[in-house]
């Protein structure tokens, strides 16, 4: 077996997009794609990286950079190499290029079994992300439409609104990539919320979801989207401290409630993605 001090950690390239969605499956987790990969070396290569012992890969990271925060993700290293320490070899490297960058406030969804860890490198927790997973009946309603290419400057400065930093780059793509999978809600001031969704291994990763007008119409978006996707599998991540949110995702049948993990950050801030309209943050890494 190879020596701890053999690992090495190099910038990810085109050619470990493969390589990294066989570990997100490895890992299970559904929600990621090739696109999504695509998307993160076209954003930032540089904030992407590769752990390597000798020229064998061992496993994956992400640091996305907006203009005052980041958010750390798609940490997973092979399970028969995580003795060898790549995991907080990656996780360093990520930090260490993020501080060099002066971002102060980085945040990340900690597994419940990597929090005591995440803990000891300066992250504290600031709130239980929940995950729902599931089929729910769907239904059209006449205050849904679809999302327009005309709609998205107006998308992304209410984004940039509830998520708390610009991740605007990730909107417009998956909107291009995936127009059949976004919605808006009016009424008769205008837009009040959006839909969005991405596709994931036979499932649809939800978000942004936002409604600024919640009320009894609150779940036409979730609703139209499922009537437009057909009988797909939804993948739906919730702040519990949206408790609107968490409520009417929990009230939907057929949606089951999936292990939790903790959000957590490390500065100051505590704001990335808590904010009463974002019903279903999407992902702190893309939307």
């Amino acid at each position: 077996m190879a020596e701890r001090n053999e690992l090495n950690v190099r910038l990810m390239t085109p050619a470990d997009i493969g390589f990294a969605i066989d570990r997100i499956r490895e890992a299970g987790w559904a929600s990621q794609s090739p696109d999504v990969f695509a998307a993160f070396l076209d954003h930032d290569p540089r904030g992407c990286f590769v752990a390597e012992t000798g020229d064998e890969r061992v496993g994956i990271c992400v640091a996305t950079r907006y203009r005052g925060n980041a958010f750390i993700g798609e940490l997973v290293v092979r399970r028969d190499m995580r003795i060898l320490g790549a995991g907080r070899m990656l996780l360093a490297r990520a930090l260490a290029y993020l501080d060099r960058q002066g971002i102060r406030d980085i945040f990340l969804d900690g597994d419940l079994n990597a929090v005591p860890y995440y803990e000891a490198v300066g992250f504290k927790k600031i709130g239980k992300s929940l995950r729902f997973r599931g089929r729910i009946r769907g239904k059209t309603h006449s205050d849904v439409r679809p999302l327009r290419p005309a709609d998205l400057d107006g998308i992304c400065a209410r984004d940039l609104e509830f998520f708390g930093d610009d991740r605007s780059f990730f909107l417009r793509r998956f909107a291009a990539l995936h127009p059949e999978l976004g919605f808006v809600r009016e009424n008769d001031d205008g837009i009040c919320g959006y839909i969005m969704a991405k596709p994931g291994q036979e499932l649809l990763a939800v978000g942004p979801w936002a409604d600024w007008q919640p009320g009894k119409n609150s779940a036409h978006l979730l609703e139209h989207l499922a009537s437009a996707s057909g009988a797909e599998v939804f993948r739906i991540g919730v702040m519990e401290s949206n408790e609107k949110a968490a409520a009417l995702v929990r009230s939907c049948a057929g949606l089951a409630e999936t292990p939790y993990c903790w959000f957590m950050g490390r500065g100051e801030s505590r704001r990335l993605g808590n904010h009463p309209a974002l019903y279903a943050i999407g992902s702190g890494a893309k939307g």
